[in-house]
């Protein structure tokens, strides 16, 4: 597959499928954004295991795996979104049939926990994958119109164009898109998950972080070389503890970059 491929469009009418390769998800919640999903007119079909439940997780790492696997084979459905993310995907990356994934293409969408398979999808299969709402947390507590109107354009084919407030010395740049959860990105240094970021426009979220962490991961990417060739940081939605992270964060952004 050609790099950079956009995914056959979604359109409501579709099927859809919900995986869960993370965390558990709360099981009122899942329904709740699941007749979301149908609300916005699209069918849904959902994982085997979205009622399992292993220590942490949806499931085992094997029956988590085999049932993204059979969401994934199957050519009717058109999209694979998440149930939720929290932990366990690292766990399930070794196991991904990553030939199967390039043989039935279609639009992949979550963030958070699900960052290294996304990523993985668009630099080993070629794939454009998505970073979006997850059905039993965002898709439950209810979209806002942008964001429903962004999550349509998106499965569509017709991303829109994202509202970013540039630093006063910003330059314009170009680039391919990247990133993701920026302890995700940490995680998998040294791994064959790793991600290429040179040339990108990287990206980066998470949640419920303090200062000296997120300075802790910066660093490490910084010192493993990620952000050698990296054109320009993105800061999405950021949840952390710190209340001096809006004044502290720009400079440390401008000592990695």
């Amino acid at each position: 597959m050609k790099a950079g491929c956009l995914p056959p469009p979604v359109v409501p009418g579709d099927l859809v499928g919900v995986a869960a390769l993370s965390s558990v998800p709360d099981r009122d919640s899942l329904e709740v954004g699941i007749r979301q999903l149908e609300r916005m007119g699209y069918r849904v079909r959902r994982a085997t295991n979205l009622g399992q439940r292993w220590h942490l997780f949806a499931g085992d790492d094997q029956a988590r795996v085999a049932a993204f696997h059979e969401l994934v084979a199957a050519p009717e459905v058109r999209a694979v979104l998440f149930a939720r993310g929290g932990h366990g995907c690292l766990r399930a990356l070794p196991l991904i049939d990553w030939d199967l994934i390039a043989s039935q293409p279609k639009a992949y969408l979550g963030y958070s926990d699900l960052t290294p398979l996304l990523l993985q999808i668009v630099q080993r299969v070629g794939l454009v994958a998505f970073h979006g709402p997850m059905v039993a947390t965002d898709l439950a507590r209810g979209l806002s119109d942008e964001e429903e109107t962004s999550f349509r354009q998106a499965l569509a084919g017709h991303p829109i164009d994202l509202p970013c407030t540039p630093l006063p010395d910003a330059q314009d740049v170009e680039g391919v898109l990247l990133g993701g959860c920026l302890s995700l990105l940490a995680a998998t240094l040294g791994s064959s998950f790793e991600a290429d970021l040179g040339d990108a426009l990287l990206f980066l979220e998470d949640v419920n972080e303090p200062l000296y962490r997120v300075d802790r991961m910066l660093t490490q990417l910084e010192l493993s070389g990620s952000l050698k060739n990296v054109k320009a940081m993105i800061l999405g939605h950021l949840e952390l503890t710190d209340p001096n992270l809006s004044e502290a964060l720009p400079d440390l952004l401008k000592e990695t970059a």
